[in-house]
């Protein structure tokens, strides 16, 4: 990856199950390892806010972007204790239409039911020193989607989350990573500093910018590749006493 351009982890939901694993979930747990890892690494976790200030500087040593979707609550009880205590910071990105419903919208095969942040919720995760970005007005996917309807999505949500943080919002999340150049305009003209997508990029700017998933199978091992950095073996020695229980509890 370019230099200019340090590794963006994507996460979702911070939250251990009762029906078991699932893709859009990490364990609390399991996230601390991660956290921790990246701290015994040297590294520092920082918001899209943070992280963006300090490419226009090429001054970006040793920074991981962290970022999270969809905006579940357990963001605010789960994961930002554990950013503060090691001096981390993240962005969550948020569908405005939806505060303090459930992630009801599409998703491919059976999906965990979870609480999104209420708005108190929103302005406490900023106010504890965590990036709000929005995540849309309702989730759906961008590309080909009506041109009202798109700016509604884009536009509106915005509006909302700024009226809420008395702030303005710069940084835009497409949902599922789906995007077309449409959706990009859309996003530039709305006036947001950036937007975050996953693999898809189109013009390779500051609008379209990837990411990398992290997901409860990920190992310390395969954190370290996804990172692009060489392991630490004292430091995965350190955590393999709890990686051996976690992947026995998991029948891996």
């Amino acid at each position: 990856m370019n230099p200019r351009q340090p590794t963006i982890l994507m996460y979702h939901s911070i939250a251990r199950l009762a029906s078991g694993p699932h893709a859009l979930c990490v364990a609390p747990e399991h996230f601390e390892t991660q956290m921790l890892y990246l701290k015994r690494r040297n590294l520092r976790g920082v918001s899209m806010r943070e992280l963006l200030r300090a490419m226009s500087t090429g001054d970006t040593k040793g920074l991981v972007g962290l970022t999270f979707d969809d905006g579940s609550e357990d963001f605010l009880h789960n994961a930002v204790p554990v950013l503060e205590r090691l001096g981390f910071s993240a962005t969550v990105y948020v569908v405005a239409g939806m505060l303090g419903k459930e992630n009801d919208w599409e998703h491919r095969g059976p999906r965990p039911r979870l609480k999104l942040l209420e708005p108190d919720g929103v302005r406490e995760v900023s106010e504890r020193g965590m990036e709000v970005g929005s995540h849309t007005m309702t989730h759906p996917r961008l590309s080909g989607l009506d041109p009202e309807v798109l700016v509604h999505e884009v536009s509106d949500s915005r509006q909302v989350l700024s009226e809420i943080l008395n702030a303005p919002v710069e940084g835009f999340c497409y949902p599922y990573g789906d995007l077309d150049g449409a959706a990009i305009r859309a996003v530039r003209r709305t006036g947001y500093g950036y937007a975050c997508a996953v693999r898809e990029r189109i013009e390779h700017s500051l609008y379209d910018l990837p990411r990398t998933y992290v997901g409860e199978k990920d190992s310390l091992l395969r954190l370290a590749i996804k990172l692009k950095v060489a392991p630490i073996k004292r430091t995965l020695r350190r955590f393999e006493p709890l990686a051996q229980v976690w992947d026995k509890a998991k029948g891996r």
